[in-house]
């Protein structure tokens, strides 16, 4: 009785969301691999570069002071993974920029790869064209 007790604990406390938009809740410790056109690859550490994902709000922070929002739109049935992530002004309102990407989620850590500009979204992490991937660790 006590063990099927504790697994329903587990279960249904302790596991945590099971959907995608539920996993990525949150604060993220960041760091940064840059790619460049001739493939050169830079991992640059972002120490007190955070973000905090509430809903499918992605505020940035530098340390304490919040900064660029942006609102995601996830979708986690495309193979690999997609992310949408448009910047919001001053007043919550959606601006023109957005920012197309690749993502993968495991419970304490995550990589999203974007595209600058108007480039075509990344189709994949490790032969991405000049782009940005970013190295995500779970602030627990």
């Amino acid at each position: 009785m006590l063990a099927l007790v504790g697994f329903g604990v587990w279960y249904f406390a302790l596991r945590g969301p099971t959907d995608d938009p539920g996993r990525w809740q949150g604060e993220w410790q960041m760091n940064v691999l840059t790619i460049g056109p001739d493939g050169q690859r830079a991992q640059l550490a972002r120490p007190g570069v955070t973000i905090r994902v509430t809903g499918s709000e992605w505020q940035y922070r530098f340390g304490d002071k919040d900064a660029k929002r942006y609102t995601a739109v996830l979708r986690p049935d495309a193979n690999p993974k997609e992310v949408d992530l448009t910047q919001l002004d001053r007043d919550g309102k959606p601006t023109a920029f957005v920012l197309r990407g690749i993502y993968e989620l495991d419970r304490n850590r995550a990589r999203v790869a974007t595209a600058p500009g108007t480039e075509p979204r990344p189709t994949e992490f490790e032969n991405t064209d000049a782009g940005t991937v970013w190295l995500l660790n779970r602030i627990e």
